[in-house]
């Protein structure tokens, strides 16, 4: 290079400079994976600045060693209950490999003859790279969220053909559209808006804790706090419909009732008594009966639920399920796909958002595989130019 040019000084190259050049260059990937390269190795050069190396040509094996033994550290961090800090093993390889990307990327832009975190010593102090647990788990991907979410919306269009469906079928399709949208889209856990039968505090959302207007709802987060959750359009709109057809007594009466029979049954005996419910249920189905007489239903169970999707799946014919092995969209693959569509396609700060992590280092760690995948296309294209 031009010794005038600013970026270079008589020590080389700042790495501030390097790493702006570098950004620039990579204008053609992702802004997400830009985001978090940015991040990673900006964070690399701040460990660099404290060891007093400020240029890409001061960069070494030794810089290197001393960066994986920072790593390694956090790993140990991350496995102790009474350390803040820490990260996994898979976070940990993902930050090496960003850095290793970066240099390399120097190595083809020739400020650097090679690359000193290829070197075998430089990475010594980092466990064996694991194998990814991510894989093997279930995120929604948009052609499955796709093909169930348009299932049962036109199963509730078929509803509404005359002849109208009796209203147990039509409100049992419009909470089920609702229901498969709410954890299509919106991030939860099961266990925040479904009844948990082995936790008291967990009896199901309400309608008094949503709000259409600001699309947010209220839920008993995993800390056991009462905090917001967004609910989206996607999500706002089949609820909508499904309250304005359910029309609830209270608005403390849950979102998403259970509908089955003996449930309802037991539930509509303790508050008229036997007799008067077997009278009331002998021509007419006991969900009609309980909007009749104000009895409110419980919240349909996560099992339940789970229940549900099983069935959903095979119906719909939602694609890459083996349905044969009793595979099924489940409810923490609905919350998972839709961190990962947003983590791909937005921001990472904003899927850390939508799940609600209180450390971006959980995102992170969940999402991992992406970083690994869009390192690998950058990868692809630098030996494309060997």
């Amino acid at each position: 290079m031009d010794s005038s040019d600013s970026a270079v000084s008589s020590d080389g190259t700042a790495l501030e400079t390097a790493l702006a050049e570098c950004l620039e260059s990579k204008s053609g990937t992702s802004p997400n994976y830009r985001q978090n390269f940015e991040r990673v190795v900006g964070a690399w050069i701040d460990f660099c600045d404290r060891k007093d190396v400020a240029t890409l040509e001061a960069v070494s094996k030794r810089t290197m060693n001393q960066y994986s033994a920072h790593l390694a550290r956090r790993i140990e961090a991350g496995n102790s209950d009474n350390v803040d800090g820490g990260i996994s093993a898979t976070t940990a390889w993902t930050y090496y490999d960003y850095v290793s990307a970066f240099l390399s990327w120097a190595v083809r832009h020739e400020y650097l003859a090679e690359n000193p975190a290829d070197k075998a010593v430089a990475r010594e102090s980092l466990p064996d790279r694991p194998s990814s647990g991510e894989y093997d788990r279930q995120y929604w991907q948009p052609e499955q969220r796709k093909t169930v979410v348009d299932f049962v919306r036109r199963r509730v269009d078929s509803a509404y053909q005359d002849p109208i469906a009796p209203t147990p079928i039509l409100h049992k399709r419009l909470r089920d559209r609702a229901l498969v949208a709410t954890i299509a889209y919106s991030g939860v856990r099961g266990g925040e808006v479904l009844k948990d039968p082995n936790d008291s505090r967990r009896t199901g959302l309400r309608w008094s804790h949503v709000d259409f207007e600001e699309g947010v709802a209220w839920i008993l987060g995993k800390n056991q706090d009462t905090e917001p959750a967004q609910f989206p359009e996607q999500v706002t709109d089949p609820l909508e419909r499904w309250y304005e057809a359910y029309d609830p007594p209270s608005d403390d009466w849950p979102v998403f009732p259970s509908m089955h029979v003996p449930t309802l049954s037991r539930r509509i005996a303790d508050a008229l008594g036997g007799d008067e419910r077997d009278r009331r249920t002998a021509d007419r189905h006991h969900w009609t009966v309980a909007l009749e007489a104000g009895v409110e239903p419980t919240s349909i169970t996560t099992e339940g639920v789970r229940s549900l999707m099983k069935r959903l799946s095979a119906v719909a014919e939602v694609p890459g399920l083996d349905l044969e092995a009793g595979e099924y969209l489940t409810l923490h693959g609905a919350r998972r796909g839709v961190g990962e569509f947003l983590y791909r396609n937005v921001s990472h700060e904003q899927a850390q958002r939508t799940l609600r992590h209180a450390d971006p280092q959980t995102t992170s760690e969940m999402y991992s595989h992406i970083d690994a995948s869009e390192l690998a296309d950058d990868n692809t294209e630098a030996f494309d130019r060997e």
